[in-house]
């Protein structure tokens, strides 16, 4: 999925034309890739030796296989190798996988390198290109441009030259950023009620159709400093099942900055939620995010404290809940890991019946999962993923459960969820995804207890 960075950093295709950047092989000590204007060499004595691992790395490069060398890359890394050479094809390898961030993470740690200072400051201004950041390309073009190497001085100045020539060639992003989705699906178990309470294998099953829109607009700034207006509406409607119809709609503002080298965002917003077409819960947020490459992963830590209103007969759902995340994405081979770490705490009214029952809705949430994307040729991706959730009730709860009798005890529940997915990108901004998941939800109180099985067609559009 392409991010709003990238979208707001696009710059046109024929701007690198001419620049096919290569891998420094460890034992000829030249980019094995040449340039239009000629190869670049470092001015650096190459290793002596180099590992399989390196070779392969290097090799893989050469055929395009970008994933395969990262890997083999990153296995030599592992293995001890810190040598500047391996850290520059650490970085033109994520280059080319267009994981810019990372990438300059590597060439920033030849910049105290007088042997490869250049070098890296002339990658950084390629980087800066893709990125959309004009200024800071020119600087680092600058910067090589004055350093000893004849050929990066001539190269940068070609690029200095280009950009001044044509100041509007890297159109002005658009302040707009927008993703629409329509999904037709099926539920076997919709009202997610316990097994032996569907006597009928057709009661609780149905199809449903979904719509999701999210934007953004950029207020002031770029996605890196500045201000944006952004949200979302999402709805669910059930074929048969109206009183499950689901719909929110959310309203936000943020503040992107850079913070000692992390990405924060700072922000609040507001989410209207309904059911069966009757608004349920109404929240007021704050969200603080921070975001940072490390090595070629990248992490993301965040805080969103909301306060929820409940409506009408809801008023047992009035409180607060302190969402906290942390969430990992690492390439690994051919594939790409997302781990996440989630804490939810929950304070809330609770509901109390005439009858003396007592329903606790605060419970303390853990939530552990993991995703594995294995990006394919023409353009097909194919993932899977699980996570475990367990969750922990406030209070007694008092409640006549599924075989009559009347319980008391601290509600505790546990969720596996898994899942298998494909989608295909049919033109750049147009893709084409299928999903299917399963849902075992398992408690202390039968009543809760269920499964669920879920599959999904969806077509979604960037703009």
């Amino acid at each position: 999925m392409v991010s709003a960075s990238c979208w707001l950093g696009v710059i046109a295709p024929g701007l690198f034309a001419f620049w096919n950047i290569g891998v420094l092989d460890v034992k000829t000590g030249v980019i094995s890739t040449a340039l239009l204007w000629g190869a670049v060499t470092a001015a650096v004595s190459p290793l002596a030796l180099a590992g399989d691992s390196f070779a392969r790395g290097t090799e893989a490069f050469k055929k395009g296989n970008y994933s395969d060398a990262l890997a083999a890359f990153q296995h030599e890394l592992n293995a001890g190798n810190d040598s500047a050479n391996l850290q520059y094809n650490l970085g033109i390898t994520l280059y080319k996988l267009e994981r810019y961030g990372a990438a300059a993470g590597y060439f920033r740690q030849l910049g105290g390198d007088p042997d490869w200072r250049d070098l890296a400051e002339f990658q950084l201004g390629l980087v800066a290109e893709r990125q959309g950041r004009r200024t800071s390309a020119v600087e680092h073009y600058r910067a090589a441009a004055a350093g000893r190497s004849e050929r990066l001085r001539r190269l940068a100045g070609t690029r200095l030259a280009a950009l001044a020539a044509s100041p509007r060639q890297a159109p002005e992003p658009s302040p707009w950023l927008g993703i629409a989705s329509l999904s037709l699906g099926y539920d076997d178990n919709a009202y997610a009620l316990q097994n032996d309470l569907l006597l009928d294998p057709s009661v609780g099953e149905d199809s449903y159709s979904e719509l999701f829109a999210w934007g953004q607009y950029q207020l002031q700034g770029d996605a890196r400093d500045g201000w944006r207006l952004h949200g979302f509406g999402y709805g669910r409607r059930y074929a048969d099942l109206s009183d499950l119809d689901l719909g929110s709609y959310r309203v936000g503002l943020s503040r992107d900055m850079q913070v000692g080298g992390w990405q924060v965002e700072l922000g609040g917003a507001g989410e209207l939620v309904s059911l069966g077409g009757e608004q349920v819960t109404q929240e007021i947020g704050l969200v603080g995010r921070a975001r940072q490459d490390i090595g070629d992963a990248e992490l993301t830590l965040s805080y969103a404290p909301g306060h929820f209103s409940g409506r009408g007969d809801y008023g047992y759902l009035d409180g607060w809940r302190q969402r906290f995340d942390a969430k990992w994405e690492q390439p690994l081979g051919p594939f790409i890991l997302d781990a996440l770490y989630r804490l939810d705490l929950n304070d809330r009214e609770d509901l109390d019946t005439v009858s003396g029952g007592h329903y606790s809705y605060s419970p303390t949430r853990q939530t552990v999962g993991m995703e594995l994307a294995w990006p394919l040729l023409s353009g097909w991706e194919v993932s899977a993923g699980a996570d475990y959730r367990s969750s922990r009730y406030a209070g007694t709860n008092s409640l006549v459960d599924s075989d009559g009798v009347e319980k008391q005890r601290q509600r505790d529940g546990e969720r596996l969820r898994t899942w298998l997915g494909a989608e295909v990108r049919l033109q750049p901004r147009l893709q084409l995804a299928g999903k299917l998941m399963v849902t075992d939800n398992s408690e202390n109180f039968e009543i809760y207890t269920y499964d669920k099985s879920e599959a999904s067609l969806s077509v979604r559009y960037s703009f």
